[in-house]
């Protein structure tokens, strides 16, 4: 039946839809704009189709018959299927005269590599569902991907915050944690009874400048001899052994499982980086399918 009824083009399907519900054919010429001999040559061509009679009309009234009920059953879900799908290819074809041009991404040197996963398959998607789009990605620092935006340079950023400001967007994406870190041959990795007062007043720390950082944080605020901008800055001067700094337990990891760097004072010291999606506040479509990708990937 259902071989035999996907031949047949929508407007008799249609038209028999709307004999039921109008019930009969007369009712039905206002609702189709059609006449009744061109509703009544679409019911016939049904019924010598599928072979079988859909409905009896005459001084009792309409009635649909067990295979009438059958057939409008089925027509209303093709129906709603095709209206579905309507609405989906006007989506499409909406998305991708919209979708176009360049997106303009700013991120920040160091991302998680799960994070970094979602960004690809995101990248990948658009590229995939929307080849009129383009994306022009920087690496820069948090405060510039935040002027970049507010001044129309980016379109979309990612990046570490303390404070946000008022005139951007923003949507917190993912956390991380930060440990105090020390060169395996450092003085502190010998001291059994470590304190944080002891570490910040008897070490050396590099301090890592974070976009406005939030103040009187006690792991920044130790004997600072050192600035560095990028984690991996950071990193060099731990290496170096010289200085105790914080770093991410995922960019330390295979420096203290190969036994050159150790994490200390774990339990009491932790300190919580908010990662930030920034775009300006009124963001054209594609920040917004963008952003929704993003967001639906997430943990």
């Amino acid at each position: 039946m259902l071989h035999t009824l996907i031949k047949h083009d929508l407007k008799a399907l249609q038209a028999f839809v709307a004999i039921v519900e109008c019930q009969g054919v007369t009712a039905a010429q206002k609702r189709l704009n059609m006449s009744q001999s061109a509703i009544s040559t679409h019911l016939a061509h049904l019924e010598e189709s599928l072979g079988v009679v859909l409905c009896r009309r005459g001084r009792s009234g309409f009635a649909l018959t067990k295979a009438g009920h059958q057939l409008y059953e089925a027509c209303t879900l093709l129906l709603q299927a095709t209206s579905e799908f309507h609405r989906e290819v006007q989506n499409i074809k909406w998305h991708r005269s919209v979708l176009s041009g360049t997106l303009r991404i700013g991120l920040v040197e160091y991302l998680p590599v799960d994070f970094q996963n979602i960004l690809n398959k995101v990248i990948a998607s658009a590229y995939q569902h929307y080849p009129e789009l383009r994306l022009s990605i920087d690496i820069c620092a948090p405060q510039d991907i935040e002027i970049a935006i507010a001044n129309n340079q980016m379109d979309f950023g990612v990046g570490y915050y303390y404070s946000l400001l008022k005139n951007l967007h923003y949507q917190l994406v993912f956390e991380e944690r930060e440990y105090i870190y020390c060169h395996i041959s450092h003085p502190a990795a010998k001291v059994s009874d470590l304190t944080l007062n002891l570490l910040a007043e008897d070490y050396q720390w590099v301090k890592r400048i974070y976009a406005r950082q939030q103040e009187g944080n006690s792991l920044m605020t130790g004997n600072t001899t050192a600035v560095a901008h990028k984690q991996q800055a950071t990193l060099m001067f731990i290496l170096a052994g010289s200085h105790l700094g914080l770093l991410s337990e995922e960019v330390a990891e295979s420096y203290v499982r190969s036994g050159v760097l150790m994490p200390l004072l774990t339990q009491q010291a932790a300190n919580i980086v908010n990662y930030f999606a920034v775009t300006r506040p009124t963001p054209d479509p594609r920040v917004n399918w963008f952003l929704g990708e993003l967001s639906g990937l997430l943990p």
